[in-house]
């Protein structure tokens, strides 16, 4: 995963990687939220406490530095939303390929084919030329099945 110019290794198909992401994601969310860090903060302030939110999130994901890597000790808002999102982005691509695999391998997708199925069967059996052959009516010109 290419964040920023710095290529990482993340998996979100990794249960333990996956874990992970999720409670430091929600704590990017609580710590965000948290109103009194800011009380008093001018604008530049403000900022710097919400870049420095992120850049505990990328440490906790990667490892201690990477927020170093990525941003260069700035406390550029824009680029840390930046980075933040395409850290979101991988994990709701991921969440739609999930979705895509438990559709397909799922008992429940088993259990709608074979009631397609059954729908099929029984629209054939209740055709006027099933129930014809069914009945032993003969086929053809020569009586020939």
């Amino acid at each position: 995963m290419n964040i920023l110019g710095v290529e990482l290794e993340f998996d979100f198909f990794d249960a333990d990687n996956l874990e992970v992401y999720e409670r430091e994601n929600a704590k990017v969310a609580e710590d965000i939220k948290e109103p009194m860090q800011y009380e008093g903060k001018n604008t530049a302030d403000v900022l710097r406490i919400q870049c420095r939110i992120v850049d505990n999130f990328f440490d906790a994901l990667f490892g201690a530095g990477t927020a170093q890597k990525i941003f260069k000790g700035k406390a550029n808002i824009r680029d840390h939303m930046k980075a933040f999102g395409i850290m979101a982005k991988g994990a709701m691509d991921a969440r739609a390929e999930l979705n895509e695999i438990e559709d397909k391998y799922t008992p429940n997708r088993a259990e709608r084919r074979q009631a397609e199925r059954d729908n099929r069967l029984a629209q054939k059996q209740g055709s006027r030329n099933f129930q014809h052959y069914a009945a032993g009516h003969k086929k053809g010109k020569n009586g020939n099945r």
